[in-house]
């Protein structure tokens, strides 16, 4: 490992530990028992300790640091990923979803100490947004047991695999973006429905499409 990704690992590392650390550094201004509000369909509330939402920051950091280190070491764990494969795809995926899901463990961090009222809206925002920066990069990867739309026959026919991941890439960089928008104005009860039909649209739509170009070799 070159010593320039062994510094950017450190960084990307110390950064998904920072929400555990920044919570540390506030420990003693930080009440006992936290009240979380939550808003699906109904107004609730929540009790919650101190050291729950510390062991939470933990975990979602610990995702984080994994996420990012799998992807970027997929030749190592990933038998589809040779040595010549080009990994640059899985590096900036592996990035922007860690980056992502620190950013996340903020929010829920910062809406805990404040008693922030976390909504239906905002965590579909926040999903519209993963499923954006999760389709900008899946015209880049190459085929995979971890990432991307993974069947049979897109696993072996690397054709098939780049055209449906171009495809795919349109589709959830748009369903994100549309998501994310329309979730600041729909109301409370049409976001579920509208969620449902939206992740099984950006699924069912490229696993049909694979599977056409799938039969048409046949």
């Amino acid at each position: 490992m070159r010593p320039t990704q062994k510094i950017i690992n450190a960084i990307v590392l110390l950064f998904a530990l920072s929400p555990v650390i920044y919570l540390l550094i506030v420990w003693n201004s930080v009440p006992e028992t936290i009240i979380t509000r939550f808003n699906f369909n109904e107004p609730e509330t929540k009790e919650i300790t101190r050291q729950t939402l510390l062991v939470s920051s933990i975990v979602n950091s610990a995702i984080a640091a994994a996420l990012y280190f799998l992807l970027r070491n997929l030749r190592r764990v990933d038998p589809k990923v040779k040595s010549d494969t080009p990994v640059a795809g899985f590096n900036r995926m592996g990035l922007s979803a860690t980056v992502f899901l620190i950013l996340l463990n903020y929010f829920v961090i910062l809406s805990a100490i404040h008693s922030w009222e976390i909504s239906q809206n905002i965590l579909f925002i926040f999903f519209g947004l993963l499923v954006a920066v999760l389709g900008n990069y899946m015209y880049n990867i190459k085929p995979n047991y971890f990432a991307g739309i993974r069947l049979p026959w897109t696993l072996n026919d690397e054709n098939n695999w780049r055209q449906t991941h171009h495809l795919t890439g349109k589709l959830w960089f748009s369903a994100g973006i549309i998501l994310a928008l329309i979730s600041w104005f729909l109301p409370d009860a049409a976001l579920k429905p509208v969620f449902i039909v939206v992740m099984v649209l950006i699924v069912l739509i490229p696993g049909i499409y694979s599977y056409r170009l799938f039969k048409r070799k046949t």
